[in-house]
């Protein structure tokens, strides 16, 4: 089947509803992959920030023909002019929701193209509804407030921590390690479960095992290699609950590190090595929250309180994180630059507004105690009105496990989703 079988006809279709047909000529588009590129001294190549894609631009020549062009044209001209996104029907690149957008230019060629009117416009494809006073995607928000936290904290890193002699660094090195085996005890299982994101984990964990020599003298680097393993395993397409477990046991490792309670140390260069240590497990701890943060942007929760316990969950790691940081530069003697702090807490609050937002348009969860012995087919059945679609939800939403399987006790109390 050559490309000629797979153009159709060409339609807009405005929001009063009116299909409108149009012929055209060569077609085109255009799109914006949003990337920022960060380049730090001493370091060969950029860190790229991969922010997405904006809208995309199908820019378009509109023919009508015929001894009614004119007024056809004009239909048109309206139809584009109305208030909010219509349907257009491309002829090669399918079907979908867009608004012009920019000027419309319409030419009546009445000496050198008689019969004939032309409309130029480009169509801007659209999102179906605003957040907080935002025309953005909520999760593009967060992914792109998440970035701003690898930048900031990338840069508090390297400014706070001070590895100018050789002792210096090989206490960081130990360190580092350290949190390593920490980050692979927590997250690995994680991470395992999703071959590609696997994949992705161990190659950041050997970059920074193979390359730690090198990047202990370039802090800027080394602190995103960490926060790239760290996201890694939020990409993993399992349980949010299993995610989020993951994150908190990390940021709860870090936070019972021995060294906290060691600070009033006199000797300057054991407080010089401490207060790498504090910033080190801090920049880890902020990048398990940021792990958490990841991880729900990247879920899509079936039901209201998966959205609510999500949000709590986040933002209880994020409090006991504020806690221990005061209590580290409480005890290093020093002041919180605040950046990275600023910068995280904005993502904190932005995954706690998209949470609640989300949670108004979920399944709200009801509750019944069985009355006889029932099997989880005829409970679907009843519950749900479907079986197959729903069954493996019905389990995983109640956590039945082996007789409950096969059959549920009078008494049993389940929960289901409207």
């Amino acid at each position: 089947m050559g490309w000629e079988n797979r153009v159709r006809e060409a339609a807009y279709t405005p929001p009063s509803g009116t299909r409108l047909r149009f012929q055209y000529e060569d077609v085109g588009r255009e799109v914006n992959k949003r990337t920022t590129a960060f380049e730090f001294p001493d370091v060969e190549g950029a860190y790229v920030q991969d922010n997405g894609f904006g809208a995309r631009k199908y820019p378009l020549r509109c023919y009508f023909a015929g001894p009614t062009h004119d007024l056809e044209a004009t239909v048109f001209e309206l139809a584009l002019l109305e208030h909010g996104p219509g349907r257009l029907e491309h002829p090669l690149y399918g079907s979908f929701d867009a608004i012009a957008f920019g000027s419309i230019t319409r030419r009546d060629d009445l000496k050198s193209g008689a019969n004939q009117s032309v409309l130029e416009v480009t169509f801007w494809t659209t999102i179906g509804a605003l957040y907080p006073s935002s025309q953005s995607d909520p999760r593009n928000e967060l992914i792109a407030a998440l970035d701003v936290v690898d930048a900031t904290l990338s840069v508090q890193f390297g400014e706070l921590t001070d590895l100018r002699t050789s002792a210096a660094r090989v206490a960081m090195k130990s360190t580092t390690r350290s949190l390593l085996r920490v980050v692979s005890d927590a997250l690995g299982a994680i991470a395992g479960g999703v071959t590609v994101v696997n994949r992705a984990f161990r190659d950041h964990q050997q970059a920074l095992n193979y390359n730690l020599d090198v990047l202990v003298g370039q802090p800027l680097a080394l602190a995103l290699q960490v926060s790239n393993l760290i996201k890694a395993p939020a990409l993993a397409q399992i349980g949010i609950e299993m995610r989020l477990d993951g994150y908190r046991r990390l940021a709860n490792r870090i936070f019972g590190t021995p060294f906290v309670n060691s600070f009033n140390a006199e000797l300057a260069g054991t407080r010089l090595r401490l207060s790498n240590a504090f910033h080190t497990s801090d920049l880890f701890a902020m990048s398990a929250v940021a792990g958490s943060v990841r991880s729900v942007a990247e879920h899509t929760f079936p039901a209201k309180p998966d959205a609510l316990a999500a949000a709590d969950a986040v933002f209880a790691q994020f409090d006991r994180l504020v806690a221990w940081r005061d209590d580290g530069f409480a005890a290093v003697g020093q002041i919180d630059p605040g950046a990275a702090y600023q910068a995280l807490q904005q993502a904190v609050a932005l995954v706690g507004g998209y949470l609640i937002q989300v949670s108004f348009s979920l399944a709200v969860e009801r509750r019944v105690v069985l009355d006889r012995n029932r099997t989880i087919i005829d409970l679907a059945a009843e519950l749900y009105g479907s079986v197959d679609d729903r069954l493996d939800f019905l389990i995983a939403s109640n956590e039945l496990t082996g007789a409950q399987i096969l059959e549920l006790q009078a008494g049993t109390t389940i929960a289901y989703y409207l």
